[in-house]
């Protein structure tokens, strides 16, 4: 597993949403959004948390910008799609939806289709 720190990812996903100044989006959005992508991640490849099943760790905005997430290297781009299109979702525009709908997708897609 290669790590990341929660403010990296954070800041990433601020990048693809526009929002690099925080003028949309708060860090409880994209903190929460980065939490159910672990979740999701969980659910879709246990594999990746064979040693820590019992435990997926929770971020908060206020105390683990600086925490390490552990996480495959190769997959951080499809964590960060998955918090983008999350976030995209509660955008009341329609047509942030089927880009939601896309990166979201792309999230499963990649977690789930043979490495090689």
């Amino acid at each position: 597993m290669a790590y990341m720190l929660v403010g990296q990812l954070v800041t990433q996903a601020r990048v693809l949403l526009q929002d690099v100044d925080a003028d949309r989006w708060s860090d409880d959005v994209l903190y929460t959004s980065l939490n159910m992508g672990l979740l999701e991640a969980r659910r879709l490849r246990p594999d990746f948390y064979r040693d820590t099943m019992e435990f997926i760790p929770r971020y908060d905005p206020d105390d683990d910008v600086n925490e390490p997430v552990s996480f495959p290297v190769e997959f951080i781009p499809a964590l960060i799609n998955y918090m983008v299109g999350l976030v995209q979702m509660s955008d009341a525009e329609d047509t942030t939806d089927a880009r939601a709908a896309v990166l979201l997708n792309t999230f499963i897609t990649k977690l789930t289709q043979p490495v090689g």
